[in-house]
């Protein structure tokens, strides 16, 4: 059997200095907080997919800055990739989020997010490489993602 490769887009929305970040629902990861994100679907474009994921778990519009972060896991299922966005809001309108996928939707500051327990966060061990790079101003363009950028 072929091992899973799957693709993650995840946004790091900040305004006003905090983050917004999601309680999942789900019941295998039900309590844990996480940045909003989820795969991208076959055919997608991963920027495309930030921005709807982000919708569907907050309710929020998103305009995407820069990518922060990158991370590739593998594991006995396949491998997983994350991208990390830099966001801000579209708007400050907050439409209805999807409740069966995420109970809660807060914002919160870097030293709040520093405080929660690395295992009351998903992927607890990326958070500190995001809050890292935040604070010291990394990010990576937008279109390194574009390869007609590369190609002729």
């Amino acid at each position: 059997m072929d091992k899973m490769i799957n693709i993650i887009a995840s946004s790091c929305v900040i305004n006003n200095n905090k983050i917004l970040m999601v309680q999942e629902n789900k019941v295998e990861i039900q309590g844990l907080w996480d940045l909003p994100g989820g795969k991208v679907k076959t055919g997608e474009d991963i920027k495309q997919a930030v921005i709807r994921e982000t919708f569907e778990e907050t309710g929020y519009n998103i305009d995407l800055d820069s990518i922060l972060l990158i991370q590739n896991y593998v594991t006995k299922k396949g491998v997983l990739l994350i991208i990390y966005f830099n966001a801000a809001l579209s708007d400050s309108k907050q439409e209805e989020f999807r409740k069966d996928e995420i109970s809660n939707v807060k914002w919160v500051t870097l030293e709040e997010i520093s405080n929660i327990p690395k295992d009351n966060i998903r992927g607890g061990d990326g958070i500190d490489k995001i809050l890292y790079n935040i604070k010291n101003g990394i990010k990576y363009p937008l279109d390194i993602l574009d390869i007609h950028n590369y190609i002729s």
